[in-house]
């Protein structure tokens, strides 16, 4: 197998040096400084891609006697056994290795002029290494997985963000059918009426005609209320666009508005942000239904780790609600992303605040 480039330049580096120290301060007799020094070194370019052998072939030459070390001979053992704890496998050739380069630095040392008490910092440069190495290689796989799960989370929550969005437009289509058939039906009674008292009473159809105008107009408003500014068009158009545009809509629906955004989400908010989308549509909605004329003023602030939206209407011509499906519904998307809710009558206005963790 190949060694990876920068471990390969790094024990050539190392190399180099201690080939240095050692022919101008010989730690062993005639090349057997030198041969140490690149035995010990060279396995460095394999300690990623072979970690076992390459410590086994490094320490093999542990057994040479020397009187000294090369200057950087400590931060090879390092090196090499810190690869060796982090990505050597499978556990128990760990330990063997990490064994028998405790042994072979013990005869060395016998070996050698020094005393058997140099053997003891040999052995700690072999263990503390390979423990540091096997406990950041668990702390890498634990990391590995919480983010399995954090996006196996962040997948779950779409799903349940989606499954919410159908229940909605549900509860948009159950809407819709209340007030267009109930309003459809007085309208087409009233047309009765109205055919009748023509045909018999000419001077008498001005009433129904008239209470035939007032409720189309007031359908026509419900409905524009309902598609303009919630109804999502093929289930596309409620889940990509724009706040601001909703705003717009709105207003060209006769709802005026004022609408304050601050910040702006990024793509790991998706959810975050069609939640909002969805909020910010139904208290534009509710100040049409309710307060028809009166502005709404809405505020959406992008945090760092938040997202808040208020929403605020004067109680002067509104009619509060209580605790409609679409308040319901509000409260639900923000409990469901892990935020809060809150509809009140504060101040003399009514109004909508919701926060939402990002």
């Amino acid at each position: 197998m190949m060694p990876n480039r920068t471990d390969a330049a790094l024990a050539a580096v190392i190399a180099l040096a201690g080939l240095v120290q050692v022919t101008l301060w010989p730690i062993a007799d005639g090349v057997l400084g030198q041969v140490f020094v690149l035995g010990t070194t060279l396995p460095l370019a394999w300690r990623r891609t072979q970690p076992i052998g390459s410590s086994l072939v490094s320490t093999a030459f542990w057994l040479i006697p020397t009187d000294g070390y090369p200057v950087l001979g400590f931060i090879t053992v390092v090196l090499q056994f810190f690869a060796l704890g982090s990505r050597g496998r499978p556990r128990s050739a760990v330990a063997v290795t990490s064994a028998w380069a405790v042994v072979a630095n013990v005869v060395g040392t016998l070996l050698g002029p020094e005393a058997l008490v140099a053997a003891i910092g040999g052995g700690i440069a072999v263990v503390a290494p390979v423990l540091a190495g096997q406990l950041v290689a668990h702390l890498a796989r634990q990391n590995a997985e919480l983010a399995r799960l954090a996006a196996r989370l962040r997948e779950e929550r779409l799903r349940a963000e989606e499954a919410a969005v159908g229940a909605e437009r549900a509860r948009i289509a159950q809407e819709l059918h209340d007030v267009v058939g109930h309003e459809v039906t007085l309208i087409a009674v009233q047309a009765e009426a109205a055919a009748a008292a023509l045909r018999m009473a000419p001077e008498r159809a001005a009433e129904p005609v008239e209470a035939i105008r007032v409720t189309a107009h007031r359908t026509l408003a419900e409905m524009r209320g309902v598609l303009d500014v919630l109804a999502a068009e093929d289930g596309v158009r409620g889940a990509t666009e724009d706040v601001t545009e909703l705003g717009r809509r709105a207003e060209s629906a006769g709802i005026p508005n004022t609408l304050t955004i601050s910040g702006a989400p990024s793509d790991q908010h998706e959810p975050a942000r069609l939640a909002v989308n969805r909020i910010v549509r139904e208290c534009l909605t509710n100040a049409g239904r309710h307060a028809p004329g009166a502005p709404v003023a809405i505020e959406v602030a992008w945090q760092p780790h938040e997202v808040r939206v208020v929403a605020t209407n004067p109680t002067s011509a509104v009619a509060v609600p209580a605790s409609g499906r679409g308040l319901t519904g509000m409260r639900n998307r923000a409990e469901l992303l892990g935020g809060d809710f809150e509809a009140a009558v504060r101040d003399g206005a009514f109004s909508v605040r919701v926060a939402m963790p990002l």
